[in-house]
């Protein structure tokens, strides 16, 4: 829209407006500093002539919009100048920040190669170990799988797969297990004792002599010091074992019939006719189970301090007859420990059948037996590992053999010192357990009944007994099976061999 001029608004501006004065308005900007110097040295610069324009307002108004124009130019061009020395700046010290940033991370390259190492390490050796225990689990479950099966498919495979599953456990504790000096030799003594052909070399292993120390019992330190005095009173006076002894012959148990035994079928169950089982006292077999429909078997329990549970059974060795029949038995009573105190034969006469496979397995029966391992532990006595099988239920259990070498019938061993490392070995591997112990030798009385009177008298003390008797010892055992210690000499050897064993027992006990 346009004012018209008229003369009363041009007189009103010739009183009131006079003329601007003209001002130079000069711009200088100064130039922005290459190093890091201070960005305000570079701000725009205004200075006036006569008058600061740096004062907020005007005194006049512009003569002319051109004067408006330039001042309002010159501004922007130095605004313009001071941005684009600002963002110089800015860049310069952006590209000084980043230079120690790619050093630093040059510098962290050999770290993180070093902890991507260490992780791939950790990530193998776990994925190791899972594989080692996959495949040790797998293997276990395959024998154990084979066992379970092994009723359905009897045979080789069986017995392989159960011996492997022996030695695997087996060579998890071979801190049990001497190192085998002088193999020759103990072969040699082996094959004096038995038989039958040897056994393969995987099943046989020989270890060297050795010896158990006495377990330190809770035995009474006064009943030890009576027994040694009994004992040595008994050994030196020769009079007084004499008639101790002769008073032992002249015991009668009672009752004392042996009927069953006497029988016509049961007769040549018998090794030896002296030897016959009490009727009050004898194993029951039971007949269904029995291949003979019969529950006769020459063997006695032996009760020691509870009536209920034998402690052992003294039997015969087995006759060709009667291996059926031993087996039952050692599966009935729950038995794992045989103690054998004979060789197969003596001077050609036969004292035991040999009821054990040398090798593999035999059946008796409905009962499996497998010779698992066979380790001679010194020149008097090895142990024997047996898996016996019943074919019926399919149940397993493991049996251990301990076999005597070196004691003849009606004779004594050469020493008690190791017939009592062959107790506490027995006694080692029975401990914690309530099966009764299958003792025999021959006819099942002379030496059996020797073993079993050493290793009660021994228990008794070890539980704190405070009144030891072995005579009266020796008759609870006749009680029970006729013929227990046939011998004076046996009757001395073990009273020997519980001395040593107390006066052992009483060195290592704290003075």
């Amino acid at each position: 829209m346009t004012v018209a001029s008229t003369p009363a608004r041009a007189d009103w501006e010739a009183r009131h407006l006079s003329p601007v004065e003209p001002r130079e308005a000069h711009l200088e900007a100064v130039p922005c500093p290459q190093g890091n110097g201070n960005l305000m040295a570079g701000l725009l610069r205004l200075r006036t002539m006569r008058r600061g324009l740096g004062t907020l307002g005007f005194q006049k108004p512009c003569s002319s919009l051109r004067e408006k124009h330039s001042v309002h130019g010159a501004l922007g061009v130095c605004v313009q100048r001071v941005l684009t020395c600002t963002f110089s700046l800015v860049l310069q010290k952006s590209k000084l920040k980043l230079l120690p940033q790619g050093a630093e991370q040059e510098d962290s390259t050999p770290f993180i190669v070093l902890t991507l190492v260490s992780v791939v390490a950790m990530v193998g050796v776990l994925l190791a170990s899972s594989v080692i225990y996959c495949l040790r689990h797998t293997s276990h479950s395959r024998l154990q799988e084979k066992l379970s099966g092994v009723g359905d498919h009897s045979g080789p495979d069986a017995t392989a797969a159960y011996q492997e599953l022996c030695r695997q456990r087996m060579a998890m504790r071979p801190s049990e297990r001497p190192e085998a000096p002088h193999t020759s030799r103990i072969n040699s003594v082996s094959s004096q004792f038995s038989d039958g052909p040897m056994a393969s070399p995987s099943a046989r292993s020989s270890t060297s002599s050795w010896s158990e120390e006495p377990v330190q019992p809770h035995m009474d330190i006064s009943t030890g010091h009576m027994v040694l005095a009994y004992m040595e009173d008994h050994l030196n006076n020769k009079n007084r074992l004499e008639k101790e002894w002769e008073a032992l012959c002249a015991y009668q148990a009672e009752p004392n019939s042996s009927l069953v035994a006497q029988r016509e079928e049961n007769v040549p169950k018998n090794r030896c006719p002296a030897v016959l089982t009490y009727d009050h006292s004898r194993v029951l077999l039971k007949s269904e189970n029995s291949h003979s429909s019969s529950d006769y078997i020459n063997a006695s329990p032996i009760m020691d301090h509870d009536p209920r549970n034998p402690a052992y059974i003294a039997t015969q060795g087995p006759l060709p007859a009667t291996v059926t029949d031993f087996w039952q038995m050692v599966w009935e009573s729950g038995c794992v420990v045989i103690v054998m105190l004979t060789p197969l034969s003596e001077n050609g006469v036969r004292q035991c059948y040999h009821y054990w496979p040398d090798e593999g397995s035999n059946l008796y029966h409905v009962y499996e037996v497998n010779l698992v391992s066979e380790h001679i532990w010194c020149e008097d006595f090895l142990v024997r590992s047996f898996y016996l099988k019943n074919l019926q239920t399919n149940e397993t259990r493991t049996v251990t053999q301990f076999h005597f070498l070196s004691w003849y019938d009606q004779g004594v061993p050469s020493s008690a010192r190791s017939l009592l490392d062959f107790r506490r070995k027995v006694n080692k591997c029975y401990r914690g357990r309530s099966c009764p112990i299958i003792v025999h030798c021959s006819d099942g009385a002379g030496r059996s009944g020797t073993y079993v009177l050493i290793d009660m008298v021994l228990n008794k003390m070890a539980k704190g007994a405070k009144e030891i008797d072995i005579a009266a010892t020796l008759e609870h055992l006749r009680d029970q099976r006729p013929g227990m210690v046939q011998t004076k000499e046996q009757f001395e050897f073990a009273l020997t061999a519980v001395a040593e064993e107390v006066n052992a027992i009483l060195r290592a006990l704290p003075q």
